[in-house]
Parts: C-alpha cells; structure tokens; sequence
C-alpha cells in the first residue's frame, strides 16, 4: 500500500515531490519491536484462535498504551531524529501502532499528520491515537467504526484502499498464464494465506481436490517454508504451482479468475481490483472475521470458512455459466471501486497544503 501511495503523490503532485517510506519497526531500532513482529506469524500459523482474545485486550485503552509504550519506547527519538534531516511537509501513518511517534515527528518540523487506515470495515482503536488527527478510511464501513469511537465526522473520509493501480489494468488472463508457466486455458485459484502462509492453507488444497473441478492453483505459501515444502512434496490430481514469499504477486493476482483465502484487507482489497470472484476460507478473530462477514453481506464474496465447504461451493462458483462468478465480480467492483491510491493522495495533498496537478 505504502508504494502505491507513494506513486500516486508523485504522479498528483509532479516531479519535484519526494516521497520518502520508512519503516521504523523492521529498521533494528528496538528489539522489542522486532521481536514482536517475528512473533506474529508463528501466532497465525499455529495458534490462530489466540489472536481474538490479543486483539480484544489491546483495542482497551489502559493495554494499548501499554502495548504502545513498549513498542515506541526509544523508538519516538528514532522518528523524530529522521523527521528533523527529512523535514517533510506532510507526515502520513499507515501503521495503527505509531501514531503517537508519527505525530512527535510530524510536530518536531511543524507538519500535519495524516492517518491512512488500512483495517476495511472494523478499526482497532490503535489507529484513532492521538485523537485529533485527519483519517482516511478504505471504507464506509470504517468510516462509521471511526466515527462509533467518538472521531469528529470533519476528521474522517472515505478514500479507499490504496493499492498498485496496476491491478485495476486487466490484460488478458490466458497470456499472463502463459508468460508465468501456467496452463494458458485453464480456470486458475489463487489460493493464500497471507504473508505468513496460515489459514489452513493444506485444508484449502485438499477440498479442491475433491472437487474434481478442472482447474490449476497458484499457491502464495508466503514466509510459511513449511507450507511450500508440503505443497511442491506431494502428487496432485491438478497442477498445483507454489510460490514463496513474493514482493510483488501482482502479475500472479492478475492470472487468476478466483480467489480462496484468509480474509486479509489487502486480499480482499487486490482480488477485487484485479476483477477476481472470492471465496473467503478464514479469519483471524478480530477485524479478518469483520472483512468476511461484510465481503459475505455485500455479495462481495462466499464463505468457506468449515470442513467441506469449499469442495461443495467450488463446483458452482466455476459452473458451465459463470454466473456465480460474474456476480461476485460484479459486487467487488461496486463496493470497492478503482481509483483509491489516486484519491487518497488527492486528499493527503490538499491537506498538507499542495496543490494537486
């Protein structure tokens, strides 16, 4: 998201604009930090009912400031320090953990801060601190989460979700097949687990095997080794192709005609722009388990989340028609329309002061 952002300002706003992406909890400068994003995807892979409770014991203020105070201790100072030999104009967070250093860096050289929301429909209250601070949102239903938790309506909009426009220029899925080694004319699944390859990915390839439906899959196994192993070691009556971690999955996304996975924003957000139909096959409690009730309500997606589920929706979803799937196509392009990089940029220029091309 951050990279298509950061496109989308140069193209508003002209050549003479630098835009800048840190990461300041993966740049080393609290251990703390790093050990807590190392810790989140062996949660995910092996113990993922414990992330409800974690996520329902930090949206409490007294636990997030905790979780806060331990992650940005010492890292503040960090952000501050790069803000001063930077001096941007404009600050923007997209991280719901570093609200407080973004503002203390934005402060330090006298910018706004500008808080781009990345949770679609649910939003931890980690996003809304500082209070005060202009969102952007992916959603109207994010909006409405934003303004339940007491934000003022003049300090949220709805711009979308900002991802590689790229996905939204759709070529023709039989070429793109063929450049990637796939089948050119075979009904392709893209089948993930998020960056760290959960999600009861094994379960997912088994059911759709027992389809019996023709078809291929191209597997995102993510940083999950294990789960890549597992899939390149074992005899398929499909093709199955797996990938490991890849940066830019765009090209794979675009080959697809369906998507079955976790209920991850960016999932959701890449499979609609790339015109692909969903099959949403689980969720993290929290805001997964929100994205997938919305994807379901608004026609958006199916939902396979049980043992068994996926042979028995798979072989009407690629019905002989493709009705089904032309109406899940449909929904995705009407509730989460192209242009979100593009519009997000627009507002964070005009309130940042620039005028936009």
């Amino acid at each position: 998201m951050a990279a298509a952002l950061r496109a989308a300002l140069r193209s508003e706003a002209g050549p003479g604009l630098r835009v800048e992406i840190a990461d300041p909890l993966r740049s080393g400068a609290l251990p703390q930090a790093s050990l807590v994003l190392k810790g989140y995807g062996p949660l995910v892979r092996r113990a993922p009912a414990a992330w409800g409770p974690l996520f329902a014991a930090f949206s409490r203020p007294a636990a997030g400031a905790l979780l806060e105070g331990f992650l940005l201790s010492g890292l503040r100072t960090a952000m501050v320090r790069r803000a001063r030999r930077t001096r941007p104009r404009v600050v923007v967070n997209l991280h719901p953990l570093l609200g407080p250093g973004a503002l203390a860096a934005a402060s330090a050289v006298g910018a706004p801060l500008i808080t781009l929301v990345t949770d679609l429909t649910l939003v931890h209250p980690g996003w809304l601190s500082p209070r005060g601070i202009h969102l952007l949102t992916p959603s109207d239903e994010a909006t409405s989460s934003c303004l339940s938790q007491g934000v003022p309506a003049g300090l949220v909009e709805t711009t979308g979700l900002p991802l590689d426009p790229e996905l939204e220029r759709a070529r023709p899925r039989s070429a793109l097949r063929q450049e990637l080694g796939l089948e050119p004319e075979l009904p392709c699944l893209l089948v993930s687990g998020g960056a760290e390859g959960a999600g009861g990915v094994e379960r997912v390839l088994r059911e759709v095997e027992e389809s019996r439906v023709p078809c291929q899959v191209a597997l995102l196994c993510g940083r999950n080794g294990r789960l890549l192993r597992w899939a390149t070691g074992r005899s398929w009556h499909m093709p199955v192709h797996a990938f490991p971690f890849m940066e830019d999955p765009g090209p794979l996304i675009l080959s697809a005609d369906l998507y079955l996975g976790k209920a991850g924003p960016t999932a959701i957000g890449e499979a609609a722009s790339a015109g692909l139909g969903m099959i949403l096959t689980s969720a993290l409690r929290g805001q997964e388990q929100a994205n997938l009730d919305w994807a379901v309500r608004r026609g958006v997606a199916l939902a396979a989340v049980h043992p068994g589920d996926v042979a028995k929706i798979l072989p009407e979803v690629l019905g002989a028609d493709g009705a089904v799937l032309e109406r899940l196509r449909r929904a995705a392009h009407r509730e989460m329309p192209p242009g979100a990089a593009t519009r997000a940029a627009v507002r964070i220029l005009e309130l940042a002061g620039i005028t936009p091309r």
